[in-house]
């Protein structure tokens, strides 16, 4: 009968924190770092405005004209738009010139 007892009681035991194991919540909550500490990775790369005439662009925040046949070293945060502001020849208003990516790193963007 002890056997028994000291059996039986390790099994109530044993079912008694298991339970509640498989119900608590996770020990920890695996989210991007990044995005909680607000540290976005920078891209660095250049835009060459081929066309003849100034371009007047939004990128993120900072509004600049790319001076007809100037190369203009950017540095943006990953998945920042370079959108235009006005209108040419060649773009509307709102036409997304490039999106700043890791890909983009040290390269040139030539629009024309």
């Amino acid at each position: 009968m002890n056997r028994r007892s000291v059996v039986t009681a390790m099994v109530l035991a044993a079912s008694i924190f298991s339970t509640g194991a498989v119900y608590a919540a996770p020990a920890s909550v695996h989210s991007p770092v990044q995005a909680m500490l607000g540290n976005q990775k920078l891209v660095s790369f250049s835009i060459h405005n081929a066309t003849s005439e100034p371009l007047k662009v939004k990128a993120g925040d900072k509004e600049m004209t790319l001076a007809p046949g100037s190369v203009t070293a950017v540095k943006l945060a990953a998945g920042t738009k370079i959108v235009t502001q006005e209108a040419t020849s060649k773009y509307e208003v709102g036409s997304v010139l490039a999106t700043a990516s890791a890909e983009l790193k040290d390269a040139t963007v030539t629009l024309n």
